[in-house]
């Protein structure tokens, strides 16, 4: 929201909108592929080294999504979560809305604005 003016500058607001969803992306995989790179799997180090050494057990990813499913914590988390997503996508699509006609405010302002509230979560 906040680079879309810049990128209409220099072509049609139709192209621009389409356009900077490239931006986001991209930061997004070379971040993403930095992380890869240069970080730990764990604070005790990669975990294929830990299953070498002997200092972490081999877990089937069966038994281990099993422990999580069984847990009571994980299901109370769930309904937490679940209740309070769908105020947050209806304040994210109609805070612009709000903004453009309470503050009179351009559409490219208003959704640089609005972006911020889904920025805090």
């Amino acid at each position: 929201s906040m680079l879309f003016p810049l990128f209409k500058l220099g072509m049609s607001a139709e192209m621009a909108w389409r356009t900077v969803c490239i931006v986001p992306a991209a930061v997004g995989i070379f971040v993403g592929a930095i992380i890869l790179k240069i970080s730990d799997d764990a604070p005790k180090g990669n975990y294929d080294e830990m299953k070498k050494n002997g200092t972490m057990a081999e877990v089937s990813a069966a038994a281990s999504f099993r422990a999580g499913a069984l847990n009571f914590n994980t299901w109370l988390l769930f309904v937490q979560y679940a209740c309070c997503f769908g105020v947050e996508l209806t304040m994210n699509n109609a805070a612009a809305l709000y903004f453009r006609e309470k503050f009179l405010l351009s559409t490219e302002s208003a959704a640089a604005i609005a972006s911020l509230f889904g920025w805090m979560n």
